[in-house]
Order: C-alpha cells, then structure tokens, then sequence
C-alpha cells in the first residue's frame, strides 16, 4: 500500500459522553470537522462511571501509581475520580481491542478536538503517534500551565511527519514504580495505534497494572512517536469531564 493510501483509508473513533450537553455539543463540532475535510469515522460512546464494568479487564492497578493512589485516598474528592480515571483508561483498551479485532491501524479522538486538515500522508508509525503536538502545550490544555514543558515545544526542532520523542522531552512518569523516568504521552486526545501497537499495549497494561490513562503511555508500554505538523486542535471550552463525573 502506497503511504498516501495507507492513512488515507484509517477509520478515526469519536469517543464522547452520551447525555453530558457539554461533552454532546464538543462532539458534533468535532463531527463536522471530521465531513469537512472527509475523514472516515465512527462515534462511539465512552464508558464512564456509572457504566464502567470492572470485569472486562480485571486486572490489579499498577503498584505505587496514581491510579492506585486514588483508591485509597483520604481526599474523598479524589477518591471519586477513581472510577472515572479508570473508565478513561478502559475507553482506551476497548479501542485496542478493536484495532486488533479490526486487524488495521485506527485513530483515537476524544470530543474536544477539531481535526483542521485533510488527512496527511505519512509514513506508518510503528506503535503509537500521538497526533495533538501543536495543541498539547498550549491553553486550554493543563499542560500549558508548565513553562519547562512550553520551552521544549516552541525550541525544538520538530521535523516534518512521523518522529520519535527525543531524549530532552521532558514529559516523564514521575511515581516511583517500574515506569519512573519514562517519557509520557501529552494526552490522549488523538493518536493513531496501530495493530502491533495495540497487542503490545494490552499486553503490558495486563503484565504491569492499570494506571490512569494519559501515564499508561509511555515509552515502557508502548513506544511513542509524534506528528508534525498536527492536524488537529483543542476547541475553546475542555469539558473537562474527569473532574466533573
């Protein structure tokens, strides 16, 4: 297959909150993004809260994580996130499965983002591509609010395509466990997860523990690379939905 055709032909997942207005308005202007440029897609409702069945991955929580942390939290508002920390992170196995089940590469899209370009073509990542470099480090995303992190992404010398996170990304799983010091996803709010990136994503999540969704991808579980130019964006308002369910 010819690299145009490769990503041209990928099936993009719309995850959102059914019923939560806010999280409905984000997803169908995201719809429209998507018609707008003609990307191939599927809405899909998240899993949340008060859907989550613990039993589709039942396996423990990574040792000394923040996921972990919040089980046992004495702050019972950080106690609630829990469930809502881990229903993010299982709309993301879900997706992984069904790559697989799929047997093709697919693209990963939480409701707050835009899609502003047709899809590019590009050379096939070998695991995971994270797809928001643009947005991840500017407002209204937390991560903006971390000067060091800025400074790395306006003085970089990105290339153009699909690239490795160099070594003075400073991103990094910082609890003190097996993933300390690893390079961490900025977000989850576009990737592309390929075939072989998916088999290996289950498979760790299942041999290390479940971990809040953004720091399970790392470059211990799966490893990472990025696209630049992106071709999406944040829209003006995060629903910001893990601290509200």
């Amino acid at each position: 297959m010819s690299v145009e055709g490769w990503f041209l032909q990928m099936l993009s997942r719309v995850i959102y909150v059914k019923g939560n207005e806010l999280s409905e308005k984000c997803k169908n202007e995201l719809v429209e993004s998507l018609e707008k440029y003609n990307w191939e897609y599927e809405v899909v409702e998240g899993i949340t809260p008060s859907t989550l069945n613990e039993s589709d991955f039942p396996w423990d929580d990574l040792p000394n994580g923040r996921l972990e942390s919040m089980k046992s939290h004495i702050n019972p508002e950080e106690k609630r996130k829990y469930k809502t920390k881990k229903s993010c992170l299982f709309n993301n196995l879900k997706f992984a499965q069904d790559v697989i089940k799929r047997n093709e590469s697919m693209i990963f899209l939480e409701h707050d983002v835009l899609v502003t370009s047709p899809t590019p073509s590009i050379e096939e990542p070998e695991y995971f591509c994270f797809l928001n470099i643009d947005g991840a480090f500017k407002k209204p995303n937390v991560l903006a609010n971390y000067p060091e992190l800025v400074k790395w992404y306006t003085d970089n010398n990105h290339k153009l395509g699909v690239q490795d996170f160099p070594s003075s990304y400073p991103l990094r799983y910082y609890k003190d466990n097996e993933w300390k010091g690893e390079c961490m996803t900025p977000g989850l709010s576009g990737y592309i997860l390929t075939v072989k990136g998916a088999k290996r994503l289950l498979e760790n999540v299942e041999r290390y523990g479940l971990e809040q969704g953004d720091f399970t991808f790392n470059n211990k579980v799966i490893p990472m690379q990025y696209i630049y130019p992106s071709p999406l964006k944040f829209q003006s308002i995060n629903p910001n939905l893990s601290h509200k369910l």
